[in-house]
């Protein structure tokens, strides 16, 4: 599986939100989409999941255009989690949101196959224990995890995570991000999240796209895109990168003063022309 993105574009009414993004990835590989607030991200990923309806450029899955693609299809090969808190709980048990993951897989009814994929996504996201419980009666961590099970439960060949981990403890960030990674390696999916946190994304992305007001800034491995002069620009502060085993440590030292985000600005104008 490859996934192309070509000259993507959105804007929102007249504000752009994306301007001319342009990469690829392909199976067995996490792409970690990282930049701050406003950047373009979500936006970004909510294209990719066919959310939103770009308004130039075209998203390819292995060269088919995915807008031409119907609805059963595109369930079978992307699975979409949104960011925490962008649903409602609906009154339905975790077993039954887990199994609407297998929607674009059935037929006439649920069959033996489709309960033992749901069984073992529940059991991945440690769920199993939950499994009766109401949606509505777990905390937003819970939540969140339910709905990455589902997602498991369609057996994509394209993850889009739209900030996983955000409302997880550390050891479910560890846990999923690995099993991220891990479908990655040994299925051959391709993966694509959202990431705030930029350790975690150095450490289980194969490459990054920065994004800055839209536009990719930077793209590459972690060592080539978060480095102290990129951090200076597009998150605005002064950064200390350091090398670990288990990838790059982020620490934030001070805000860049206007004038000096002034001159950054100048600077990267020139260099885009």
């Amino acid at each position: 599986m490859r996934l192309e993105v070509r000259g993507l574009g959105f804007a929102y009414s007249s504000v752009p939100a994306l301007r001319d993004v342009t990469f690829a990835v392909q199976s067995g590989e996490v792409l970690g989409i990282v930049g701050p607030n406003g950047s373009g991200k979500s936006t970004l990923l909510r294209c990719l999941a066919k959310v939103l309806k770009p308004h130039v450029g075209t998203v390819f899955l292995d060269g088919k255009d995915l807008a031409g693609l119907k609805g059963r299809e595109v369930g079978r090969l992307l699975g979409y989690v949104p960011p925490p808190g962008s649903g409602q709980a609906f009154p339905c048990t975790v077993l039954e949101t887990v199994l609407q993951g297998r929607r674009p897989h059935l037929t006439w009814g649920v069959g033996p196959r489709d309960l033992e994929v749901v069984t073992r996504a529940l059991a991945y996201l440690g769920l199993t224990e939950l499994a009766e419980r109401q949606l509505n009666e777990l905390s937003s961590g819970q939540r969140q995890k339910v709905l990455i099970a589902r997602a498991l439960a369609q057996e994509p060949e394209v993850f889009l995570l739209d900030e996983p981990t955000a409302t997880l403890d550390l050891r479910y960030q560890l846990e999923v991000l690995a099993l991220m990674r891990k479908l990655a390696k040994e299925q051959g999916c391709v993966v694509v999240m959202v990431l705030h946190d930029l350790g975690l994304a150095s450490r289980f992305s194969d490459r990054l796209l920065l994004l800055h007001q839209g536009s990719i800034f930077a793209a590459g491995g972690a060592e080539s895109v978060l480095t102290p002069e990129n951090l200076r620009v597009v998150y605005g502060v002064e950064a200390v990168v350091t090398k670990t085993p288990w990838g790059l440590q982020i620490t934030p030292v001070a805000p860049v003063s206007s004038s000096e985000k002034a001159q950054e600005k100048a600077r990267v104008a020139v260099r885009s022309q």
